[in-house]
């Protein structure tokens, strides 16, 4: 401290010791002069409302003798007079005596008697008109009784008393002028308070000008003396400013100073602003750079992570060991509007001065290629195990199964592309096509899912989730099917994988079943293609795992019986729809139907839903025979599912019978679900069943029993026909 005051820097100490002097002597005297002048201004604004009460007391009275005179009611006008009368005689006696009175903003305050003699004079001249009034009208001033009149419209004794008083006061203040003479002193009273606020305003103004100009003096001073070092400084800093200029701006690495507050340094490498494409970043807050190119949760980890430097007992290698920031995916717009995705790296170090931590130094590179270079083998290597599971998958599933998933694919997806490209810009026309494509999509993810190919059951499903959202769009445009086009690019280049895959698993089957050099012991066994065969996944076995995963899914237990699926002799078209048919009825049947096995033991039923599929040939008709033993439809819970989503108005609701409302099942987006799920929700199970059996000249029935079974009989053609389907 000697040295700062003794030192180069003992004139601008001085200079500034004086000016905060100064500066505090002009406050106070300024405080001082102002509450002065707010007393004075407090008085001047009583002094005007005594003006205007004096003259509101004699109104009201004159009115309440009316009000009474002529019948009317006296309260309004009566209680008008009270309070001014009271609110007059507190102030006329406070400002001769001082006291507290009740000001314009309706608060308590204390204020001083009148100093003045003059207007003290003024207000006593005042008070002595005004007591002489106040006797007669005190009767007036303290009635607290009801005016009430009898049949005749004539006032009882306590209102003619009230009546007289104010006859007396009325009388009393015309014959001896009082109005006038109260009017009179009290503008003397307001007239010399105001003159005494405007000297106090000319004081106030004189002292503050004062400490204007001596502040303004001390002002120069401490600018004379900072101007004078600093040229002596700058000279000596320009040198090294060069210098350190010279070393940041050829440093490749982005390297600044983070204070407590979290505020970049003034000194940096020139490389952050080439890192964080913004210039002028010195004393820019750190997390507030962040905010604009990272996501929230990152933001709140690398607050989390910082602050952990700034706490002495931390132990610094260990921080940096579980540094979260060595990699972070940032977003910097582009030109276009956009945004452009790059990587960066951080590093933290303390730096310490005299054994106190000042600030930490960072470090930041831009690692956008080292990490393109990780994420490009970590996708080969990911591509590698996901061809792996498909082949895995692939390998327990009956070759006419693939063949036919592939060729249904194919058709669905090539409907869908074709939906996108067709033309179409109203509202009902997307619609349209939002509709198709959901179907087609929903029977590919459901046919995927059946047989276990999760890796394309899951692209379906994206694709299925952005359909949905658009379907539920009050406004749709060309533009808003541009993601769609992209997510079916994505499926479609999968299918290929999916495709290619199962083209070298077919090859590796011939080889091995017809026998080359290495698989000769495979193939001199005569019952080996037919053990084979066995081990591949057949209809039956897709069903029962399509169960098996439905159950998982819905934390049920499911035993599925399947019989008569060799359908040889029956055209592809029809083989397709009894397997996609019975795909969307075990779907529904899991998530609807069988009960959990904690609700099936209330009902006295085993733990383990059934559900038996029985295909067989009835002349040139092949029927499928479904059954369930769940709980059954219920027809209310439809009817009010109904009601709700709109479908039906509750009049027509209501006017239906048990069998029109089951046959709402088959409706087009119609569900009883309570929630939309991966596996259920969407109301398009039944409706692909409806449009499967219509193209092919089918009929269905169906019949259910509360609490206890749901069943379907489907009848199609041996060779598929295009006649309309029959519900019943």
């Amino acid at each position: 401290m000697k040295k700062l005051f003794a030192g180069k820097y003992s004139g601008i100490v001085t200079a500034i010791a004086l000016f905060v002097l100064l500066v505090a002597a002009v406050l106070v005297a300024n405080f001082y002069m102002a509450a002065k002048f707010a007393g004075v201004t407090e008085m001047v604004n009583l002094a005007a409302r005594q003006q205007t009460l004096s003259q509101q007391t004699f109104k009201a009275l004159l009115q309440t003798d009316n009000a009474l005179g002529s019948g009317n009611l006296v309260d309004k006008p009566l209680d008008e007079f009270k309070r001014s009368f009271r609110v007059f005689d507190e102030t006329l006696v406070a400002f001769q005596d001082g006291g507290e009175v009740t000001n314009l903003a309706g608060e308590r305050v204390v204020i001083e008697p009148l100093r003045d003699p003059v207007l003290r004079e003024s207000n006593a001249s005042a008070q002595a008109v005004w007591a002489a009034f106040r006797d007669k009208a005190q009767f007036v001033a303290d009635f607290e009784g009801r005016i009430e009149r009898d049949a005749d419209f004539e006032v009882g004794d306590i209102e003619a008393d009230l009546e007289g008083a104010m006859y007396e006061a009325i009388v009393f203040s015309a014959e001896n002028n009082v109005s006038a003479d109260l009017l009179e002193s009290i503008n003397q009273v307001a007239v010399g308070l105001e003159q005494q606020a405007a000297a106090q305003a000319q004081r106030l103004q004189i002292v503050q000008v004062v400490g204007i100009v001596l502040a303004l003096g001390a002002f120069a001073l401490i600018v004379f003396h900072f101007l004078r070092n600093l040229r002596r400084s700058d000279e000596a800093l320009a040198i090294a400013e060069e210098e350190k200029d010279e070393i940041l701006n050829t440093v490749n690495e982005g390297l600044f100073l983070l204070d407590e507050d979290l505020r970049i340094g003034s000194q940096h490498s020139k490389a952050i602003e080439t890192i964080f494409r913004r210039e002028n970043l010195a004393g820019q807050d750190f997390m507030q750079l962040l905010r604009e190119i990272v996501p929230e949760k990152t933001l709140e980890t690398a607050r989390d992570y910082v602050g952990l430097f700034f706490a002495g007992r931390v132990n610094e290698k260990l921080v940096n060991d579980l540094n979260p920031l060595d990699e972070v995916e940032v977003h910097f717009r582009d030109a276009k509007g956009g945004y452009v995705t790059r990587y960066l790296g951080f590093s933290f170090k303390r730096v310490v001065v005299t054994e106190d931590l000042s600030h930490l130094l960072v470090t930041v590179n831009d690692i956008t290629e080292i990490v393109g270079l990780k994420n490009l083998l970590e996708q080969a290597q990911d591509h590698g195990k996901l061809q792996l599971d498909m082949l895995m998958d692939m390998l327990h599933i009956e070759p006419s199964l693939l063949d036919d998933f592939l060729s249904n694919t194919d058709e669905n997806l090539d409907a869908i592309n074709n939906a996108l490209k067709s033309s179409g810009n109203t509202q009902a026309k997307y619609l349209d096509k939002l509709n198709e494509m959901f179907r087609r999509t929903h029977t590919v993810k459901g046919e995927a899912s059946a047989l276990g190919l999760s890796s394309v059951a899951s692209l379906a499903h994206d694709l299925e989730e952005h359909v949905s959202e658009l379907t539920n769009s009050h406004e749709l445009k060309g533009g808003d099917f541009l993601p769609l086009t992209m997510r079916l690019d994505e499926l479609m280049s999968h299918m290929s994988s999916v495709r290619k895959l199962i083209e070298r698993l077919a090859e590796f089957r011939r080889v091995v079943e017809h026998g080359d050099g290495s698989a000769a012991a495979v193939s001199d066994d005569p019952q080996a293609p037919e053990r084979r065969r066995s081990e591949r996944q057949s209809t039956p076995d897709m069903l029962a795992s399509l169960a098996e995963k439905l159950s998982n899914d819905e934390g049920k237990r499911v035993e599925v019986v399947c019989s008569g699926f060799d359908l040889r002799g029956v055209s592809a078209d029809v083989r397709k729809a009894l397997r996609d048919i019975s795909v969307q009825f075990l779907r529904n049947s899991v998530v609807h139907g069988i009960e959990s096995p904690d609700e099936r033991k209330s009902a006295d039923k085993v733990p383990v839903g059934r559900v038996a599929i029985v295909v067989s040939r009835k002349g040139d008709q092949v029927e499928l025979n479904y059954r369930d033993d769940g709980r059954g439809l219920d027809a209310e819970k439809i009817r009010a599912s109904a009601i709700d989503k709109g479908v039906l108005t509750a009049e027509k609701a209501a006017a239906m019978n048990e069998k029109q409302l089951m046959s709402l099942i088959f409706k087009r987006g119609f569900s009883t679900a309570d929630a939309i799920t991966d596996n259920a929700g969407r109301g398009v199970g039944m409706d692909v069943i409806r449009e499967s059996i219509q193209k092919l000249g089918g009929k269905v029935r169906m019949s259910t029993t509360a609490g206890h079974q749901t069943a379907f009989t489907v009848s199609l053609p041996m060779k598929a026909a295009a006649e309309n389907v029959v519900a019943a």
